[in-house]
């Protein structure tokens, strides 16, 4: 059992780290003014909605922003909670990590429901 842990304290750690990284520099050009981005960051998100023609990073719907508002003032500061947690061995980590998991959780409903529905313009269309 104690392998298994520690495989999965790694998966998860290296998922954190990546995280870490995507969540203030590529996410946060959704709601901070793209000039406090170095212009290849800004480049690449150009280029993976273009070539992937993400429209939630090109039309930039209201429930999408608050979204990564949450990120950035929540589940941000958990990922580096989270990371400290694993490699230091905290006994608190599973906490956070189950916090983490439950606000990432609600926030994927939020997608589930745009791609079973669309974007819904109006709320008592549907």
């Amino acid at each position: 059992m104690g392998i298994l842990c520690k495989v999965v304290n790694t998966l998860l750690l290296v998922a954190f780290v990546v995280m870490l990284f995507a969540g203030p520099l590529i996410d946060a050009q959704m709601v901070l003014p793209q000039t406090s981005f170095p212009e290849v960051l800004v480049r690449l998100k150009q280029r993976y909605a273009e070539e992937y023609q993400d429209y939630l990073m090109v039309e930039k719907p209201h429930f999408f922003l608050a979204l990564v508002w949450l990120e950035l003032v929540f589940q941000w500061p958990l990922v580096l909670f989270n990371i400290y947690g694993i490699l230091a061995s905290k006994p608190w980590f599973n906490i956070t990590c189950l916090i983490y998991g439950a606000s990432v959780i609600t926030a994927m409903e939020n997608f589930n429901h745009d791609g079973l529905y669309g974007m819904v313009r109006n709320p008592l269309e549907f």
